[in-house]
């Protein structure tokens, strides 16, 4: 299996790149590959919503998200990782999603139909579960089959992941391909509950 990660935190030996770093040993002791991309490595522009890619053709901007979803596209697998701030998604998560639209306007551009993890990290004890709810619905309408949700939060409270937490994402990394399809609870034409 190859799997593409994109992490959306700029911090490079921050927690969810320990976490990731785990599922990787999982994915490759099961055989399987795992590219690991940094967004803040990229040249990515926010969404200006001129609408042009509703003319098909994808995105007008001329950045390097195009490339990021290419090598998705060529990938078996996504796992998509956001942190939160102020409890929401951080701001580069937030123009992942926004620009992900740009690719449903066009069949050549469509990503095919792709297993994805969904990784949110944050401090707090919990978070309002719309978060996790309505970033499941975007990942959804980029034609992403969620099969594992991972919350991982309390991390400002612990200070730092225990080894046999660590260990746990190694078991889930070796299981990915595994996990049922999780429905998403949003209605993807209005947005709500």
């Amino acid at each position: 299996m190859k799997v593409l990660t994109l992490i959306t935190s700029p911090r490079k030996h921050g927690y969810t790149k320990q976490i990731v770093d785990r599922l990787t040993i999982g994915i490759k002791d099961n055989d399987g590959t795992n590219e690991v991309l940094f967004m803040d490595d990229f040249n990515i522009q926010h969404c200006t919503a001129c609408r042009a890619c509703e003319k098909g053709g994808g995105c007008v901007l001329d950045d390097d998200y195009n490339l990021i979803m290419d090598k998705i596209r060529e990938a078996d697998y996504f796992i998509f990782t956001a942190p939160i701030y102020y409890n929401d998604i951080a701001g580069y998560s937030k123009m992942f999603l926004d620009r992900l639209g740009s690719c449903n306007y066009d069949p050549e551009l469509t990503i095919p139909e792709t297993k994805a993890l969904l990784m949110i990290t944050h401090m707090s004890t919990n978070i309002n579960p719309f978060v996790i709810e309505n970033t499941h619905r975007c990942l959804a309408t980029g034609n992403f089959k969620v099969n594992k949700i991972l919350d991982i939060g309390n991390l400002m409270v612990d200070g730092k992941l225990e080894e046999f937490e660590l260990e746990d994402y190694e078991d889930i990394g070796y299981e990915l391909e595994e996990y049922e399809i999780i429905p998403h609870k949003l209605d993807l034409d209005s947005a709500t509950l």
